[in-house]
């Protein structure tokens, strides 16, 4: 007898492979469109290049022009020579020409001259004229010098003291390895997302859309079934697309059909066990999007809604996708680990032929566990009949326009929906972003005083007040007790050694930008006291009182619909991305931790005013740390860790400030 799950399986398997769309990306797309994509665009290539080569580029000289350097472009057949009346500039906006080279006189005793070249940087006529045009001059230049050694008497070496000689170990496979290694692993990535994207939407919300999955949940078959076949049919229609995908690309190499091959001097033969590695690390990473997909598409209510929810995690994959593509990136165990990028890493040294046991076990592991949650994931809401059966309350709000339901939200006493929340943060980091920063570059410290309150602090003000929601609820403005306030106190001392560790312990992945910290410590540092009052001020009284209300008031109000983890997590993730820099990425994950446990306490105390001094604490700290002379001595080294004294110290006031912290009740 057939277990439930297998017939649920068979059934969504069948249902799905009717589907032309889901063929089209797991079949067409690769055994088809490969090779027909990669030698029509070589094709392409080559057809454009011939077609430049195929008359002769009009080009011009002005100046004091020698007959031989006449004579050398003549007899070549990529240039013709032609007159030109205006400028160089007007002659090649017109294009009477595709360069022109001005020579100047000999600037010397020597004879040296100078000659400049005028083209269309925009322009692949103009390019390729310019670089013709480079060559005759170099040509030229060669016979002036050997005209010149030969009448004082040189042989023709005295002027080539050194001769480079360039010769690559590499293996024509390596090179073909190393070559596929920076494009392969990102196009699989998207390939098995692609093949459980549509899929997954079409199994969860496209049932629930035509009003097919109540009909399947009344069956006599176990609610663990459903999801164990449906999760498997999207999991496996992603490991056979990125598997076809696979095979597709390296016959299409292997073939010797095309040409840039040989001209890169590359050979694409990759061993059948690496072959097997990659496959191995597909199917794990499948599940994990099939799991993933399948738990936000059965939460969504319609098809479109599913593809709007998928959407933006389709994006994020990109990023850590995309990380082997960079130059300068070592794969270590932290990469490992990461999602995502960790198959992409793995996939791109196993086809270098440099892939290592650990790192490749631990890419396998971490993601066999991130599978594992997203399944966890996606059973949860197959068990929750408000997911499955009802829309919860956001289905029966009308559409109206937002202001009427923002109004309408503050009427009722209420607090703002997560999206109202989340938008509004969004907002702020748009305007903060093309205001704020550009203010701070240009006028300085009171600036950035002052963008703290107009910024942040009155659109948040603003917006409580003009929406009519509760301010109490919304901002956490419950009156802190003692035991909340010192909890806080000794939860962000205690937190402050475990952020100094795992800073140090990611500059073994993210480069340390010096400057950047520089930068910083001079900002930080206080000479007199009263630098240090305006510091403190500035950098400890002014954020945690402005960036508290957003972050700890505004948003976390706004989103305490959702699970108490994901609520606090959600916070600390969009604090972290909010303080990102620049030049750099190493600010997140500390910030975001620091967010995340300021969110928790003021959640458990229901008070903004315990997080506003945690946030002062924190950033006061630090002022007071940088400007002690001792202190920033011994904290001068970035990549040093924090003295293992501190870690059990930390341990301890974090373990204290747990038992001081009220329960949580609603303000």
């Amino acid at each position: 007898m057939k277990s439930a799950w297998s017939v649920v399986f068979v059934k969504e398997l069948k249902e799905t492979l009717r589907d032309r769309r889901t063929l089209l990306m797991m079949v067409a797309v690769p055994v088809l469109l490969y090779p027909v994509l990669l030698i029509a665009s070589e094709q392409l290539l080559l057809f454009g290049q011939r077609r430049l080569e195929a008359e002769r580029a009009p080009v011009a000289l002005v100046g004091d022009v020698p007959s031989g350097l006449v004579s050398i472009i003549s007899a070549g057949e990529a240039l013709s020579l032609v007159p030109i009346e205006a400028s160089p500039t007007e002659a090649l906006r017109s294009d009477a020409v595709a360069a022109v080279a001005v020579l100047g006189p000999p600037t010397d005793a020597g004879g040296t001259r100078t000659v400049t070249l005028f083209f269309d940087a925009a322009s692949d006529r103009s390019q390729r004229a310019r670089g013709e045009l480079s060559d005759a001059l170099d040509d030229w230049a060669d016979t002036l010098l050997a005209s010149r050694l030969s009448g004082r008497g040189l042989p023709a070496t005295f002027a080539v003291p050194l001769a480079v000689n360039d010769s690559s170990v590499a293996l024509p496979e390596e090179m073909g390895g190393y070559t596929l290694g920076r494009i392969l692993p990102l196009l699989l990535v998207v390939i098995t997302l692609l093949g459980a994207f549509y899929p997954a939407i079409d199994l969860a919300a496209g049932e629930k859309e035509r009003g097919t999955l109540e009909t399947l949940l009344t069956a006599p078959v176990p609610a663990s079934a459903i999801v164990t076949g449906k999760f498997l049919t999207v999991a496996l229609i992603g490991v056979v697309a990125a598997a076809l995908n696979l095979g597709s690309m390296l016959l299409t190499f292997q073939t010797g059909a095309l040409q840039v091959t040989e001209a890169l001097n590359i050979e694409v033969s990759i061993p059948l066990w690496s072959v097997a590695v990659i496959f191995l690390a597909l199917v794990p990473l499948a599940v994990l999007f099939a799991s993933l997909f399948l738990g936000l598409a059965v939460r969504s209510t319609s098809f479109k809604e599913a593809q709007n929810a998928l959407t933006p995690v389709y994006m994020l994959v990109l990023v850590p996708a995309m990380l082997p593509i960079f130059p300068g990136i070592s794969f270590g165990p932290l990469l490992a680990i990461t999602p995502v990028a960790g198959v992409s890493f793995l996939f791109r040294d196993v086809m270098a032929g440099d892939a290592d046991a650990l790192l490749a076990t631990l890419v396998l592991a971490s993601t066999t566990l991130y599978a594992a949650g997203g399944l966890l994931f996606a059973a949860s809401a197959f068990g929750s009949e408000r997911v499955l059966f009802g829309g919860g309350e956001a289905a029966d709000v009308p559409r109206t326009s937002w202001l009427t339901r923002l109004h309408s939200l503050g009427r009722e006493g209420r607090v703002p929906e997560p999206p109202v929340a989340l938008g509004f943060v969004a907002m702020l980091a748009v305007l903060f972003f093309y205001g704020g920063v550009r203010l701070q570059i240009g006028l300085g410290e009171r600036v950035l005083l002052l963008s703290e309150w107009l910024l942040l602090f009155l659109p948040a003000v603003l917006f409580v007040t003009l929406g009519r929601f509760d301010a109490v609820r919304t901002l956490s403005l419950r009156a802190p007790t003692a035991g909340g306030l010192a909890a806080g106190v000794l939860l962000v001392g205690g937190a402050l050694p475990v952020v100094w560790l795992v800073g140090w312990l990611q500059s073994f992945v993210l480069p340390i930008p010096w400057d950047l910290l520089e930068g910083l410590e001079e900002l930080m540092t206080a000479g007199d006291a009263r630098r240090l009052i305006w510091l403190l001020v500035l950098i400890a009284l002014t954020p945690a009182l402005c960036e508290e209300i957003v972050f700890r008031g505004v948003f976390l109000g706004g989103t305490r619909s959702l699970e108490p983890w994901r609520m606090i997590v959600l916070n600390g993730v969009v604090f972290g991305v909010f303080h990102l820099s620049f030049q750099t990425a190493i600010r997140f994950l500390p910030t975001a931790m620091l967010g995340s446990l300021i969110a928790w306490v003021v959640w458990r105390t229901g008070s903004i005013w315990v997080g506003a001094l945690m946030h002062f604490v924190n950033n006061a700290t630090l002022v007071l740390m940088t400007s002690t002379p001792a202190v920033r001595e011994f904290m001068s080294d970035p990549e040093a860790p924090p003295p293992l004294w501190l870690i059990p110290v930390g341990a301890a006031m974090l373990a204290a400030g747990v038992r001081l912290l009220p329960n949580r009740t609603e303000p």
